[in-house]
């Protein structure tokens, strides 16, 4: 059992030699090209191997490195401390030295995932005056994200083998790392605005705006009536909801061609308006109103009843007195013609009452073309 525990202990201290010797080799390969020193300090938690009986507690680190520039990797020496308590509630200091070698993978963004390896020394003491030094070998990884080129934000987790303790304790750190000059930080590009918006390429869902152009969080360009016609190519801003739109976001003008017809019909004889007719004058004066540019033709007609003189006099007098009503509604009595027809087109049979009736008239067809805003789909 001796020969066999001490084969173990010979070929775990050639392991830690040998880690040793290529973490001072990697540093005298990269020691040609200068080295960005890095300082990190940090607290985070470690949680104790159960064999020990401590409880978990919080740990303080500081530590200074190396970062190569166009090399992924990196060195660092490290310092942390904790001081905790057993089971008993006695007190058991820990303190860690550290020589760890970084590998740094390909960079996403501002975020840099590595892995790391090293060897140190864990140092410990109960307040029972028990005394301990232990060899450790330290295997883990993190994450750094770039807030500028000369600091970093760090999140580490690693798992630190004690071989003589027999004990492998797990320790979560995150910590400020700050560039102390040489080269720049990181060799990685910091996050771009190509299209100069104020929004990073990589948040960017709009890539290329125009130079000027106001855009959302996302670095789209806004868009403040909704119209689907971006601000700085919209003509007409703040569009009403639900217009259709043109494809310089100005509302779609649609023509309708709209008619008006008056039919009056008049008493044997009579020229005066029966009352029964006013609100068919009252709807054409408003027509008449709402499109300004229109004129109108009034018609005046009679039956067949009494000679064709007295009949043209009676249908112009027929004419006048609806075109009297419509310019005492406000109508521009240079926008109405007054004609007068007699007995010469009748629309119904002169040979009976209700022929003669529907003859004795004055009628009048308007027609105007109605823009309107087309409605979006």
């Amino acid at each position: 059992m001796a020969q066999t525990c001490w084969v173990t202990t010979q070929g775990n201290n050639r392991m830690k030699k040998t880690l040793l010797a290529v973490l001072i080799g990697s540093m005298s390969i990269s020691g040609v090209v200068l080295a960005e020193a890095e300082l990190s300090v940090g607290a985070g938690l470690i949680n104790f191997d159960g064999d020990r009986n401590v409880d978990n507690d919080v740990l303080g680190k500081l530590g200074v490195g190396y970062r190569y520039p166009d090399s992924p990797f990196g060195a660092e020496l490290s310092y942390s401390a904790a001081n905790a308590e057993d089971t008993t509630n006695a007190s058991f200091d820990a303190r860690m030295f550290q020589l760890d070698g970084l590998y740094h993978l390909a960079p996403t963004g501002a975020w840099t995932p590595y892995l790391s390896a090293g060897v140190g020394e864990m140092k410990t003491e109960t307040s029972a005056g028990a005394k301990n030094s232990d060899s450790l070998f330290s295997l883990g990884g993190g994450v750094k994200y770039a807030l500028s080129e000369a600091l970093d934000l760090r999140a580490d987790l690693r798992g630190l083998r004690t071989d003589e303790a027999n004990a492998t304790d797990v320790v979560a750190t995150l910590s400020m790392v700050f560039g102390l000059g040489g080269n720049k930080m990181m060799e990685m590009p910091m996050v771009a605005d190509t299209d100069g918006d104020g929004v990073n390429d990589d948040m960017d869902v709009c890539p290329g705006t125009p130079a000027g152009a106001n855009v959302d969080a996302s670095g789209c360009e806004l868009d403040e009536d909704r119209d689907g016609v971006v601000d700085s190519q919209d003509d007409c801003l703040g569009t009403a909801p639900g217009l259709a739109v043109d494809a310089a976001g100005c509302p779609v003008l649609q023509s309708e061609v709209v008619t008006f017809n008056l039919d009056v019909e008049f008493d044997t004889n009579i020229a005066t308006i029966k009352s029964g007719y006013v609100s068919d004058i009252d709807n054409l004066a408003s027509f008449l109103g709402e499109y300004p540019n229109t004129r109108v033709l009034l018609g005046g007609h009679t039956d067949s009843v009494g000679s064709a003189a007295f009949n043209m006099t009676l249908s112009q007098k027929r004419a006048d007195a609806v075109k009297r009503a419509l310019v005492a509604r406000g109508v521009q009595s240079d926008r109405i013609d007054a004609k007068g027809f007699g007995e010469s087109k009748p629309i119904a049979d002169n040979m009976n009452a209700a022929g003669r009736e529907q003859n004795r008239r004055v009628v009048a067809s308007v027609s105007a073309v109605k823009k309107t805003f087309k409605a979006s789909n």
